[in-house]
């Protein structure tokens, strides 16, 4: 019996989030398998991860493309939006249409709606019992997430949060050098940040070296030099 493509794609997905618990990976490659992994199988057209620190502060550690991590970004900074309603209250929260939430949140729902947003479905990542931090999903189209869709999700999140309570710190860390080395490589090569992070991962991939460890030489060099 074959699988429809979306099955497929569901699939190979889940294998390759599957792949990042294994050795010679880090945290921060099934973060960013999540988030690029979950705009595939569903009508979700990006995505972004916001984990908790041990004082169960929220920090944006992964983004499929920039303007989600703007909005994800805002949320922090005005302290209101659907994430940290999930992060707290422990329960996905389901938004099909960010302008209706505007008494609610009214500078998330500005945001998000300058951005292109329509809709919004939030994901906590829990692990034994402990509540890591949230999956934002964002949608150009009005409308609730349907039931395949978030089964979808649930699948992904389910596979990625099997090893992230131990190496959450780890996460947390290596996220924030990276971010450092990709304004420093943005601002090098005059390149958006997107585009520095490709730069980034590739020039990893072809020494077979971590990309948190090419982030800290990239910042570290840096330092040095001023």
């Amino acid at each position: 019996m074959s699988l429809p493509n979306d099955g497929k794609v569901l699939v190979e997905v889940t294998r390759a989030l599957a792949e990042t618990s294994k050795s010679g990976y880090e945290a921060s490659d099934t973060l960013d398998q999540l988030v690029h992994g979950a705009t595939s199988p569903t009508r979700v057209v990006e995505a972004g991860i916001l984990l908790a620190d041990c004082t169960q502060h929220l920090h944006v550690v992964a983004s499929s493309k920039e303007r989600s991590g703007d909005v994800e970004e805002a949320q922090l900074g005005f302290e209101q939006g659907p994430c940290l309603v999930a992060f707290r209250t422990g329960e996905t929260l389901d938004v099909p249409n960010i302008a209706a939430s505007w008494r609610a949140w009214p500078t998330f729902a500005a945001i998000a709606e300058a951005r292109g947003f329509q809709a919004a479905h939030v994901v906590p990542l829990h692990r034994r019992g402990h509540n890591l931090g949230v999956l934002c999903l964002f949608s150009d189209e009005l409308g609730p997430m349907n039931d395949k869709d978030a089964a979808s999700i649930e699948a992904l999140v389910r596979v990625a949060t099997t090893n992230l309570d131990e190496e959450l710190q780890q996460a947390l860390d290596a996220r924030v050098t990276i971010e450092l080395a990709k304004g420093v490589l943005a601002q090098q090569y005059g390149v958006p940040m997107g585009a520095a992070f490709s730069l980034l991962r590739a020039h990893a991939r072809k020494t077979d070296r971590r990309s948190s460890d090419i982030a800290g030489k990239i910042v570290d060099s840096r330092g040095q030099s001023r």
